[in-house]
């Protein structure tokens, strides 16, 4: 068992459980009610649905090789921890544009990215 790697996997899970249910309360049904065209409407909702699942099996795959240490996939684990790395700075980034310094206020979900990219890398390393 790598308890690194299994730590990643249990918080992105608890993260895809977050977004899945505290999302769609609050910017994906405002969203949708709003007046924007049909067709960009679908798309940003597929987008939305897409990081759902890419969350979830990114987790579950974290926590079967976390579980099993399963070091042969280990350059996996450190191509989703550096993902998870990515989708953090990202959030900071269009944060950074919209809210200046309160980005870490406003766009939070990095506070949860980040810790499973840490955790998954030093665990695969």
């Amino acid at each position: 068992m790598n308890v690194w790697i299994l730590s990643a996997g249990g918080l992105g899970l608890l993260t895809a459980l977050i977004h899945l249910f505290a999302g769609q309360a609050d910017p994906v049904r405002p969203f949708l009610k709003s007046n924007l065209e049909d067709v960009p409407k679908a798309t940003l909702l597929a987008c939305w649905h897409l990081v759902s699942v890419t969350l979830f099996v990114s987790s579950l795959a974290l926590l079967y090789v976390g579980w099993h240490d399963l070091q042969a996939f280990y350059l996996a684990t450190r191509l989703v921890g550096a993902l998870y790395l990515l989708f953090a700075l990202v959030f900071i980034a269009v944060g950074w544009y919209f809210f200046a310094n309160k980005v870490f206020i406003k766009l939070p979900q990095w506070t949860l990215l980040l810790p499973i990219g840490l955790l998954a890398s030093y665990g695969a390393s």
